[in-house]
Order: C-alpha cells, then sequence, then structure tokens
C-alpha cells in the first residue's frame, strides 16, 4: 500500500465514459461494462486476464468479482445501488502490484446517474498503475483500544508497527524524518471527501517525525519499529491488552498535548501541528494513516505554508489543512468502519481498497500484514496496494517490541 516517488510510473485515473464500449444488453438488472486501460508508457507485459475486478455494494456487505478478456473488457449483471470498484493484481516473483479503482457511484437500470444526476451509459474505463514495493510499510496497526480492567474503554494503549520490508539483499532505511499522519477525514463515515480525486491529501490535526541527522534510526531488512500513539508506558496494570509499551521504539509524545504519556529512556518523536488539537485524536474505527517524507525536507515543506496549508476545496474560510502530495507517501492504510457507505480518502495509488474490522470496537484487536514468505530467514509481507488483501483483520496484538 504505497505510492513512493521513485516506484509509481503513473496515477490511477477513473472515467466514465458515453460510448457503447462493453456494455451488454440491458435487461431488469443493471448492467455495468468495465474497462481496463494499460498505460502507453508501461513497458512491462501486462496480462489483464490475470486482474481482479472486484465491484463492492456501498449499501451491504456483497461484492461481486471477475476477469476480463484479453482485451481488458469485463461485464456485471448486478442489482441497482451504490458501488465501487477495484481492479488489482500482484505478481509475486517480482512483487510487483498492479491496481485501478473507481470511488463510489450510483449504477441504476437505465446507465450511471452521474453527480448532475443526468444518466450517462453504464461504462467505465479504469486507467491501471503500476508500482513495486515500499521499502518500508506498516506492519500492525492496532487503533480499536480495548477495556480498563474494570470494564471501561481504553484508547491509551495504541501503536503502529514499521516493518523493513525490503527482504533478503535488501538495504538499511534510516527512519530519520520518516514522517507519520492520519488523513482527514477523521473517519470513513464522513458523508463526503471534498478532496477526492486531488493530488493533495489533507492532515488530520498534527503529524509526527522521526527524529535524527538522516542516519541516526537505521533499520535493517526484516527490523521492526513500534509507535506508541498515546501512552509509551506499561499497560499491563490498566487494560485487558496487557502491553508494555514502555518497551516501544519511539513514543508520540509532545509537552503541548494533553492524555500523551512516555517512560523515561524512549526516544520522542517530533510532532507538527496541522490543524487544532490537544491530542492525537484518532478515529476507534476508522483511521486512515500513511508515512510519507516531503521531497523538499520537513523543514522547507513547513516554511511553505502559503502552498501547503489550505482550506477545503470550495471554502475560503474555517480550518486549514496541510497537505502531502501523492508521491511523497511511502504506505498508506485505509481503515473503514464496514464498506457501506464508506468514504475513500486515499487514492488508488496509495490504497486501492479498504480494510475493516468486524469485532467490536475495544476489543482489543488490531490489522496485521499477511506474510508473504520467508526469504533466507527474513520475513517479507504482502504490499500490493491493496488493504483488503494485504491485511488480516481482527487479529491478536503482537507488537515487536524491544527486548
Amino acid at each position: 500500500m504505497h505510492s513512493s516517488r521513485p516506484y509509481i510510473f503513473i496515477i490511477g485515473l477513473l472515467s466514465i465514459f458515453l460510448t457503447s464500449g462493453c456494455l451488454k444488453d440491458i435487461d431488469n438488472t443493471a448492467t455495468l461494462s468495465v474497462t481496463l486501460q494499460i498505460p502507453d508508457n508501461i513497458d512491462a507485459e501486462i496480462d489483464v486476464t490475470t486482474i481482479s475486478v472486484r465491484l463492492q455494494n456501498k449499501g451491504n456487505s456483497f461484492s461481486y468479482e471477475e476477469y476480463p478478456d484479453r482485451t481488458g473488457c469485463v461485464s456485471f449483471k448486478v442489482q441497482p445501488g451504490k458501488y465501487d470498484i477495484i481492479a488489482s493484481a500482484f505478481y509475486e516473483s517480482t512483487r510487483v502490484a498492479i491496481n485501478g479503482a473507481a470511488n463510489e457511484f450510483l449504477l441504476s437500470e437505465d446507465g450511471i446517474v452521474n453527480q448532475n444526476g443526468e444518466l450517462v451509459p453504464a461504462n467505465i474505463n479504469i486507467l491501471l498503475e503500476v508500482a513495486v514495493p515500499s521499502p518500508l510499510i506498516f506492519r500492525e496497526i492496532y487503533y480499536h483500544g480495548s477495556s480498563t480492567l474494570n470494564g471501561a474503554s481504553y484508547t491509551s494503549d495504541r501503536y503502529v508497527e514499521i516493518y523493513n520490508n525490503s527482504g533478503s539483499g535488501g538495504s538499511v532505511q534510516y527512519l530519520d524524518s520518516l514522517c507519520i499522519a492520519t488523513i482527514y477525514p477523521a473517519n470513513s463515515t464522513t458523508g463526503n471527501n471534498a478532496w477526492l480525486g486531488r493530488d493533495t491529501i489533507p492532515i488530520f490535526q498534527m503529524f509526527w517525525m522521526f527524529p535524527g541527522d538522516g542516519k541516526t534510526y537505521p533499520l535493517a531488512p526484516g527490523e521492526s519499529c513500534v509507535v506508541a500513539i498515546m501512552a509509551a508506558v506499561d499497560h499491563s496494570a490498566r487494560a485487558t491488552s496487557g502491553l508494555h509499551l514502555e518497551k516501544a521504539h519511539f513514543g508520540c509524545y509532545d509537552d503541548n498535548l494533553t492524555m500523551h504519556e512516555i517512560s523515561a529512556g524512549i526516544p520522542r518523536m517530533v510532532c507538527y501541528m496541522a490543524g487544532q488539537g490537544s491530542a492525537w485524536g484518532i478515529s476507534i474505527h476508522s483511521p486512515a494513516l500513511i508515512l510519507f517524507k516531503p521531497e523538499m525536507g520537513v523543514k522547507k515543506y513547513r516554511e511553505n505554508s502559503a502552498k501547503w496549508e489550505l482550506y477545503e476545496p470550495g471554502r475560503t474560510s474555517g480550518t486549514k489543512y496541510w497537505h502531502v502530495a501523492k508521491e511523497w507517501i511511502l504506505d498508506g492504510v485505509e481503515c473503514v468502519d464496514t464498506p457501506e457507505g464508506a468514504v475513500k480518502r486515499l487514492p488508488s495509488s496509495t490504497d486501492a481498497a479498504y480494510v475493516y474490522m468486524s469485532s467490536s470496537r475495544y476489543s482489543g484487536k488490531c490489522i496485521t500484514r499477511k506474510l508473504l514468505g520467508v526469504y533466507d530467514g527474513i520475513e517479507v509481507f504482502k504490499d500490493t496496494n491493496n488493504s483488503y488483501e494485504d491485511f488480516t483483520p481482527d487479529s491478536p496484538l503482537k507488537p515487536r517490541l524491544k527486548n
């Protein structure tokens, strides 16, 4: 789930065409035609028949999967309703991922109802993108919370784990100046996303940067770094999770924030405010998280507020949000409450799909990345830019803490 600077050849696009395309005869169900297109500047030979095309109903949990013919065309006959589309493939031998997506649209028996309420033919073209994996990924994300020993809700024990996924023969990655953020809207249940389809992505509240001079904090292939989101302390006497986050590698702590705690000796992440707030308010049910590095460096990025701190599209007042370019994102994971009505926040170049929990909130469960294989003794985890395929939800907490 990444769209790192050197690896993305082209940003995924969606366009609805008024031509007949691969449309079949319409009957009393809705017929949708989808055509996958390979960008002209892609040199690799891609067999489009190996690419899964999944149609997700946004009103319920039903999804439909088909594979296109050699022309890239596939057709669905389904009930009318709101849908989105995810096209994806992963080639294990090269660890190259192919993705494309079409965000929410309304499909009727007679065609697609566009944003202007106009009826257009039910033909969707998706321009695919090709990406090789990012070395740095989220291996585990715990955002759901647990409960106190007395049964009350508890969220101070949450964490993320970052992993060097470059595998055998890979290189050391330096965490210095790497940034972590959550994306606005903070929840997938928000009514809409004004930034959908744009080249920059708004940050929610604040972002956190690893300190260092460039080579202070190395992460070798197969090594992890656990970052405590709220409290890098021992939670075993407080919460049912029993987590010993006093053994986290880093803690998100700033003297100006409330509710954050940190044990002595744990390095602190550097906090940069991207909005208002007294604590890092990560959603307990549907955060979207990213790892990123501004191409000009964080200092110059923050100095250019005129370009990167912006109002919501269409507004000239209210809250301003710091933005990141899609090309700066090394890894991103879209977590939604449920697929029904979920608002997409990350572009398909970062995460073509989403992952969601079935367990209740405060269940002490997390999402963890699926293991692809072990090569020369080093684990390599699945990274296809599709969190639906890459992560196992409702997993037990197993952070790789310091010894």
